[in-house]
């Protein structure tokens, strides 16, 4: 089967079919009614499906071993503060100083888009060192050895990794755009919207699991 392919059926491929797709779709759904706290659960499965894919397995079940997926939605909700909630906290401090501008003062504008720009080239690092941090949790448990140089850059600073990885983000970027604009519908549009961002987040995480599997054979 083509890589393309792969990832597109990966979400209902499998002895799971649909089943987990609906599950994440259905926490999704709840977590815009009640916010965030329905879609931890989403964080210990994605980060089960990262290291499923690396493995060359199907789509895991989502319910399997409850415990562990309570566990790595915690540990993968550390993972990602790490990384990406250093340059959301940035993004706001830097918004928050714009929006403190004294009307008709001076904008010091050169260090609010080199502030900008660094916020963002942070924001991306993290991004792409993420899932790399992300699968080594999975498959070892251990939050150390996720923070941890040696299980990062070998990975990261590899070729296989990069392409599979911006395969992954511009899936993510896209089903994220689609769903966002699916909100708009009236009444059944967060029900779209969650539908195609739970089925964009399985493709990405499949797309990432594989490019570290990649990088770490080659």
């Amino acid at each position: 089967m083509r890589p393309s392919i792969a990832a597109v059926t990966y979400p209902i491929a499998g002895d799971a079919a649909e089943r987990p797709l609906l599950a994440v779709w259905l926490l999704l759904a709840l977590s815009v009614v009640v916010p965030v706290l329905p879609a931890v659960p989403v964080v210990g499965y994605l980060v089960r499906v990262l290291v499923a894919s690396e493995r060359g397995d199907s789509i895991p079940e989502f319910l399997a071993d409850g415990r562990t997926l309570v566990r790595r939605s915690l540990g993968g909700l550390v993972v990602c503060l790490v990384f990406l909630g250093v340059p959301f906290a940035a993004l706001l401090v830097t918004l928050y100083g714009i929006v403190s501008l004294e009307p008709g003062a001076n904008a010091p504008v050169g260090r609010i888009l080199a502030g900008s720009t660094a916020v963002l080239l942070v924001g991306i690092l993290g991004t792409y060192l993420a899932p790399i941090s992300l699968t080594t949790y999975g498959r070892e448990g251990s939050l150390r050895r996720a923070f941890s140089p040696a299980a990062l850059r070998p990975v990261a600073g590899h070729a296989a990794y990069f392409f599979g990885w911006t395969l992954g983000f511009t899936a993510l970027v896209v089903t994220a755009g689609v769903g966002g604009a699916l909100f708009t519908v009236s009444r059944a549009g967060p029900l779209f919207g969650t539908f195609v961002l739970a089925y964009g987040l399985l493709v990405t995480a499949y797309l990432w699991g594989r490019a570290v599997e990649r990088a770490k054979r080659r």
